[in-house]
């Protein structure tokens, strides 16, 4: 496996357990927009997948500027991702049919064929995460234990990924 297949795996393991991120954007009067995106994919190439309503204002304004963050906590493990990218509108209707998945009715109800449907994909560019899976407690006596030691917490894995240098 290639370096960079080796850091989308570790990136798509960290994100199945957290699923859920808020997409940030710049909207065209230039403040920032964040809205929590269900994440159906990250394939091999480094982009993730999302679906979205074509037609909403916010959707738009990446046509202006495509520039993204995403981003996910999960407390729990201890675990945070933030990636940055560019987005763009993919309405290939092969991939909407493979990652399609029936509570997207919710949003979708004209199910798959609903013509406000779009793929959201961002292509990572730079990714960098913190992975601290360890119980609290682990978490909690090594911080005990840095504070009275005078020692910087190591806050677990943590990586920097530019992916358009690998």
């Amino acid at each position: 496996m290639t370096e960079k297949g080796e850091k989308i795996l570790k990136l798509r393991n960290l994100i199945d357990y957290v699923n859920v991120a808020m997409l940030t954007s710049m909207k065209a009067n230039g403040k920032f927009y964040s809205r929590p995106m269900n994440t159906m994919q990250l394939d091999d190439e480094g982009n993730v997948f999302f679906f979205s309503d074509e037609h909403r204002p916010d959707v738009h304004d990446v046509l202006i500027n495509n520039n993204v963050s995403v981003t996910y906590t999960n407390p729990e493990n201890n675990t945070y991702i933030a990636l940055q990218g560019k987005l763009f509108l993919n309405h290939d209707q092969e991939k909407i049919n493979k990652l399609w998945i029936p509570a997207m009715k919710a949003w979708f109800p004209e199910g798959k064929e609903d013509p406000d449907l779009t793929l959201i994909r961002v292509e990572i560019l730079k990714a960098e995460y913190w992975d601290s899976s360890a119980s609290d407690m682990i978490v909690l006596f090594n911080m005990l234990k840095a504070i009275f030691k005078g020692e910087t917490f190591s806050q677990g894995d943590h990586q920097k990924i530019d992916f358009d240098k690998i």
